[in-house]
């Protein structure tokens, strides 16, 4: 598993037949430090005990309340953040790559699981799902910084001066954690008899609209 040493994984186990869930939990008991594992024979009971503490998900493709890759669509739905294998009976290929396709870390057939297979494919399959969860984040820092820098052109002050003695300098910080746009501003004017003027205004709030005050 890859859990911290001190730290029990915990899997959410799909699946509406009791001899199978049996025997997944026989397997994962075999591993050298055993999850805990919640057992839900439908859809429906999955989103009842799912909790923030689920990391895992083994989901059958034939379910009381869903079947094929409606079921896996579902499950993905609702844990994105959570590695998701498809665990069934199913030994149809194609199957197997339209599911890994659709947003499954792995495509196991139950007649072909043993102890070791099963947890080094949950291993497996977390770190898969932790690079990706890693790459979207990169992605969206990406996007957030040319959001900010375009923001930045498109909202800092042009300042208006006439002698090349005084320079006006300014930088756009958004007003919170993440946020793209902030209301605070400040612009230089210079007059016709050669007064600088700062105006520097404090809106109250961050968000589009409070810029849009701004």
């Amino acid at each position: 598993m890859t859990a911290p040493p001190n730290e029990t994984l915990t899997v959410l186990l799909i699946e509406d037949d009791a001899g199978d869930a049996f025997l997944v939990e026989e397997l994962l008991a075999q591993a050298n430090n055993p999850p805990k594992i919640i057992w839900v024979r439908s859809l429906q009971e999955s989103r009842e005990r799912l909790t923030d503490e689920v990391k895992c998900v083994l989901v059958d493709l034939s379910l009381p309340d869903a079947t094929g890759l409606e079921a896996l669509e579902q499950v993905l739905a609702m844990v994105p953040d959570a590695a998701v294998l498809v665990l069934t009976g199913l030994n149809d290929a194609h199957v197997g790559v339209e599911a890994v396709a659709a947003g499954a870390q792995d495509f196991l057939v139950k007649q072909d699981v043993e102890a070791r297979l099963l947890a080094r494919a949950i291993r497996y399959a977390m770190e898969r799902k932790r690079a990706d969860l890693a790459q979207r984040r990169l992605v969206e820092a990406e996007l957030l910084t040319k959001e900010n820098s375009r923001l930045e052109r498109g909202l800092l002050p042009v300042p208006l001066l006439e002698q090349g003695g005084l320079e006006h300098q300014a930088r756009y910080l958004p007003g919170r954690r993440r946020a793209l746009l902030a209301g605070d501003f400040w612009d230089t004017v210079q007059s016709q008899d050669g007064a600088v003027h700062v105006v520097v205004g404090d809106v109250c709030g961050h968000g589009p609209d409070e810029a849009a005050l701004g």
